[in-house]
C-alpha cells in the first residue's frame, strides 16, 4: 500500500506539473489558449476549406506538443487505475480481522 501511495502522489505531481508546462509553451496555432491544453493539435477545426500545408516549424512544434498531451493522458490513466488499486488497498485494510473499530 506505501508504493501505491508514493507511485499515486509521484504521478499526480507530474500531472500538475505536466499540465502547467503544457499551458505554458505556444506552438503558434490561433487556437491554442489554457483552456483548450488539453486538446491535440488536430482537434481543431480549420476555419477555410482549403488545405494549406503548414510550415515545418510550427508542424515539429505541434507534434512535440501531442506527444506531452499524449503522456498526459497516460499519466491521467495511470492516476485512475493507482487510484482505483489504492481504494481496494484501503478497504481490504479496513475489511481485514486485524483491524478492529470500536463500535
Amino acid at each position: 500500500m506505501l508504493l501505491v501511495t508514493v507511485l499515486l502522489i509521484v504521478l499526480i505531481f507530474t500531472f500538475k506539473s505536466l499540465a502547467s508546462y503544457i499551458k505554458k509553451i505556444r506552438t503558434g496555432d490561433p487556437n491554442e489558449s489554457d483552456v483548450t491544453y488539453w486538446m491535440f493539435s488536430y482537434d481543431f477545426k480549420s476555419p477555410n476549406k482549403d488545405w494549406v500545408p503548414e510550415d515545418k516549424n510550427l508542424l515539429a512544434k505541434k507534434r512535440t506538443r501531442n506527444f506531452l498531451v499524449f503522456i498526459l493522458y497516460l499519466n491521467a490513466f495511470g492516476i485512475f487505475l493507482l487510484l482505483n488499486s489504492f481504494t481496494a488497498h484501503l478497504l481490504d485494510f479496513i475489511v481485514s480481522p486485524q483491524f478492529s473499530y470500536p463500535i
